[in-house]
């Protein structure tokens, strides 16, 4: 790749245009498949801000490619109340791999939930009975949008069920995702998530609240459970009364996810009652899905792998299209601003 002389800044808007959701899931799949191969280099850490929430710091680069990422993600939950603002907010840093110049800054709460949806669908053709038909969705936020479009990808859905604390945006997600998909998708309030979750295939959880949404009495034999918030969003025995449970790594999330925090702690769990992490199952270490009344939870807060092959195409494609605009810069002032 040339020197960089510029960087090329990508708003939510451009980065829209350069990706379906089909070919984000394909592309995850091929990261994924690096990543379980070795092929992908990462890492990312949580930084406390005080009381107010953290920022994550998160980077990759997979073997061979033109491009690497840092991608910042910051989650301040009391955003909405406080400042009307945001709970969360995304932007990545592309760098070319030969000189480590920055060559993109791209707005990235959009790619975010492709990112996630994808990553999960993946995961979801290898743990999910392949003949699901119906999905429930806690959280009728982007990234639950993101999830019941990514899905439709690799299963033939015909109903979706999706519940959110507030009620109105649980209608409009419904609304506008059956004119979407072409199949009902009903919201279900709260107090009637049993109903939801015994009828469900598969089930998301993909929420920014603290509380147990799902219970193990309620999962049928063949259920699909995608455990995927910052905080508490299924009972304990969840995870310890299923046949299979599932992380992307358990470095990151059995810190993090409070209910494994819980569990470690009371010496109710550890690595070893783990099925797997999810790259061994993809590269045939572990297995997936070994028979259809199999209960399988997947726990997942990223890996590097599905984003080091999304966003270079991003940035590729925006080339191609023409998209964003460009922050002039000289390289000496690249450097100089570097060093200060």
């Amino acid at each position: 790749m040339p020197v960089p002389d510029s960087i090329l800044y990508l708003t939510e808007s451009d980065v829209q245009q350069t990706l379906t959701v089909a070919e984000a899931v394909d592309l995850a799949e091929k990261g994924i498949r690096a990543d379980a191969a070795g092929q992908v280099a990462g890492d990312k850490f949580y930084m406390p801000v005080g009381d107010a929430g953290f920022i994550k710091p998160f980077s990759g680069h997979l073997a061979g490619e033109d491009l690497a990422f840092v991608k910042t993600f910051s989650f301040f939950p009391g955003n909405p109340e406080r400042f009307g603002c945001p709970t969360t907010s995304s932007v990545v840093l592309l760098f070319d791999a030969e000189t480590g110049l920055p060559v993109c800054l791209m707005e990235a709460g959009w790619v975010t939930g492709l990112k996630t949806g994808a990553s999960t669908t993946v995961a979801a053709a290898s743990l999910a009975c392949p003949d699901s038909e119906i999905v429930t969705i806690f959280g009728a936020g982007m990234l639950g949008r993101m999830h019941l479009r990514a899905l439709t990808c690799r299963f033939r859905l015909r109903r979706a069920y999706v519940l959110d604390i507030l009620p109105q945006a649980a209608k409009r997600f419904a609304v506008e995702m059956w004119r979407e998909l072409g199949f009902p998708v009903e919201p279900v309030s709260l107090e009637e998530r049993e109903r939801a979750v015994r009828w469900a295939d598969v089930v998301v959880t993909v929420t920014t609240g603290d509380q147990p949404l799902v219970e193990r009495a309620w999962l049928r034999p063949g259920t699909f459970v995608a455990r995927l918030g910052s905080y508490q969003e299924v009972a304990t025995d969840v995870i310890t009364g299923v046949d299979k449970v599932v992380v992307d790594n358990w470095h990151y999330v059995s810190p993090r996810i409070p209910e494994l925090k819980t569990l470690v702690r009371e010496g109710r769990l550890s690595f070893e009652d783990i099925h797997a992490e999810w790259p061994d199952i993809v590269a045939g270490r572990k297995a997936g899905r070994e028979s259809p009344d199999e209960i399988i939870v997947y726990i997942a807060l990223g890996i590097w792998g599905e984003y080091a092959a999304i966003l270079p195409e991003v940035y590729r494609r925006a080339l191609a299209l023409g998209l964003g605009r460009r922050l002039s810069q000289t390289n000496q002032r690249i450097g100089e601003s570097a060093n200060r």
